[in-house]
């Protein structure tokens, strides 16, 4: 039988949480051990689902720590040597993990994701290239993108291929190999991690695999788009992070040219924006206090 322990962080998510919980229960032929880590939602609702849930482990937060140290935390509680970082708001489609473990992957090498698509049926195409000059901005990711439309029709046709980095809504590592690269950064609150935790793998001479021939469905943003004051962290915790990669992954000239050219991005479209929309002058405000 194949083991795994699947570890998901979950604030205020409970619904969506409850459906990816359910769809975990029905997996077949794969021993789970699940493990939930609640990040302070401090709305009565735990006690609820930890009843609703019993054969899960629950972890109850006293604040919320982000994304990052919230994983370490599941992980350090897990009893399997195979990892599933998950989000509360994926939903497995039948059999999936048995899907995947069919492969036989050499987990030693590589970390694995699959594809995910949205409601519509849309692939979300939950990967990227890491952070660099020519991708640090939404224009000129456009354009870059636009260079590399080609490639991502190709790579939606195969069964798998090696992105940069893959979302940290679903990847799968050994315990071993997680371990040895550092594990989540617990610097990065919220996003950028994912593609760190990718930069550190293969700078470690491991793979990114993303399996387009399995997929999970995943209703992105649920947990961090609740209410506006929600959204306005959030939103800055993109901004911080992407500095905070580009600090710890560049040096000398470079490092200080990349982050004044991202400080000087962000500032331009959020002060354009900020006429337009309250939410992004919330952003600017929260970004210059940060």
């Amino acid at each position: 039988m194949n083991n795994i322990s699947i570890i998901i962080v979950n604030y205020k998510s409970w619904i969506p949480l409850e459906n990816c919980l359910n769809s975990l229960l029905k997996q077949e032929n794969v021993n789970t051990d699940i493990i939930v880590v609640d990040n302070n939602s401090s709305d009565n609702t735990f006690e609820q689902y930890k009843k609703m849930f019993p054969s899960v482990e629950w972890i109850e937060n006293k604040k919320n720590y982000g994304f990052s140290k919230a994983c370490n935390i599941g992980e350090s509680k897990s009893k399997y040597d195979l990892l599933l970082f998950l989000n509360p708001d994926t939903i497995l489609e039948k059999n999936c993990l048995e899907k995947i473990f069919k492969k036989n992957i050499d987990y030693n090498s590589k970390i694995i994701s699959i594809k995910q698509i949205d409601k519509k049926e849309k692939n979300t195409n939950a990967y990227g290239y890491f952070l660099s000059f020519h991708t640090y901005n939404g224009l000129l990711r456009f354009f870059y993108r636009l260079i590399f439309r080609k490639t991502k029709k190709i790579n939606e046709r195969l069964d798998y291929f090696c992105p940069d980095w893959i979302s940290g809504s679903f990847v799968i590592i050994s315990k071993n190999k997680f371990h040895k690269i550092g594990k989540w950064d617990e610097r990065f609150w919220m996003y950028y991690e994912d593609m760190d935790l990718c930069k550190r793998a293969k700078e470690n001479d491991m793979e990114i695999i993303m399996l387009n021939d399995i997929f999970c469905y995943h209703f992105h943003g649920l947990s961090s788009r609740i209410n506006y004051k929600t959204k306005i962290k959030s939103k800055t915790e993109v901004l911080i992070s992407k500095i905070k990669y580009v600090d710890k992954h560049f040096n000398g000239f470079k490092k200080f040219l990349l982050i004044s050219l991202v400080y000087m991005s962000i500032l331009f479209e959020l002060i354009i924006m900020s006429v337009f929309s309250k939410v992004k002058r919330g952003i600017l405000i929260n970004f210059l206090k940060n």
